[in-house]
């Protein structure tokens, strides 16, 4: 029973919570916090700033009679140290010391705000939900190997959309930016030294919108390195991907690609301030997305600072 004990931890109830505060800014012609109405597609989106106020945080519970059995809802450690915020709820199976499977559903992924029709000219633009869902299978130590798998499928859902208004309706067709996609993530856990790890990873997405022109396909890679020192942990991510779009698009004649560079620090301290179950967290990360379409280059960045308590 000590294999599975070591997987997933001991039964019952266990987790943490974050409260985060922070700043961030964001460049782009999707913000809908910026200028409403633009007078070409020429340029690149304007800078907003706001600060950030989050919760974050994982509930978990451990049973079964050698405690390999997990349900879990809430932001897992593993996702926020490389940058993702995602809400997922599911099921951990452990197989071995090392190995786990999972199933979760992320509901609503993609949530938030875009333009009904980003490319308008010369009249208000206004604003629409995007929504989606994910399923997520994680296979981590496969065989009791470093090799872990990551794959999700998801849905995005644009409410209004009327992207291309001005243009002929077989064009609008083609800017549809509802649909699915699979997102493949394979990573390798190096262990440097007993104290830190290294672990690259190769990335595979396709997303086929209803729009042609929408739909895209994107690889690249992503390094992470994480160093403990006693009561301090460190982490460090970079990202790249590639993307290539499957067909013209109407607004500038031309195929989009892009390339999305993504950089994300984090740091805790264990046991502030003398406390045995709490620890002190800061962020950074940076994200840029260069295209050969200037309207699509995009900007972000954000700082942040907390408190979590483990329990």
């Amino acid at each position: 029973s000590g294999q599975a004990l070591a997987e997933l931890g001991e039964s019952g109830f266990s987790g943490e919570i974050s409260a985060l505060i922070g700043f961030g800014s964001e460049e782009s012609n999707f913000n809908t916090d910026s200028d409403k109405t633009i007078n070409n597609v020429d340029n690149s989106g304007q800078s907003k700033s706001e600060v950030l106020a989050a919760p974050l945080g994982q509930l978990r519970y451990t049973f079964g009679q050698l405690d390999n059995h997990q349900v879990f809802i809430g932001t897992s450690r593993e996702d926020i140290a490389v940058g993702d915020f995602a809400l997922e709820a599911g099921y951990r199976f452990g197989l071995t010391e090392d190995s786990s499977v999972a199933v979760s559903f992320l509901p609503t992924i993609m949530g938030g705000e875009t333009w009904e029709d980003p490319y308008l000219v010369g009249a208000e633009r206004k604003a629409t939900d995007i929504s989606g869902n994910a399923f997520r299978l994680q296979y981590d130590g496969i065989m009791d190997s470093p090799f872990s798998l990551d794959l999700a499928y998801y849905t995005q859902d644009i409410d209004v959309e009327h992207s291309g208004s001005q243009y002929t309706s077989t064009q609008q067709k083609l800017l549809d930016r509802s649909g699915n996609g699979l997102y493949s993530k394979a990573s390798y856990k190096y262990m440097i030294d007993s104290t830190s790890l290294l672990q690259p990873a190769l990335i595979y997405k396709t997303f086929s919108a209803d729009g042609e022109a929408m739909s895209n396909k994107s690889y690249g890679a992503e390094l992470s390195y994480m160093k403990f020192v006693s009561k301090h942990a460190f982490s460090i991510s970079g990202k790249y991907l590639n993307i290539s779009y499957d067909a013209s698009h109407p607004v500038f004649d031309i195929e989009q690609k892009n390339s999305e560079y993504s950089l994300f620090a984090g740091y805790e301290y264990d046991q502030f301030m003398g406390w045995d179950d709490w620890a002190f967290n800061a962020i950074a990360g940076y994200d840029a997305k260069s295209s050969n379409i200037t309207f699509f280059d995009e900007t972000q960045y954000m700082v942040g600072v907390g408190v979590t308590y483990k329990f």
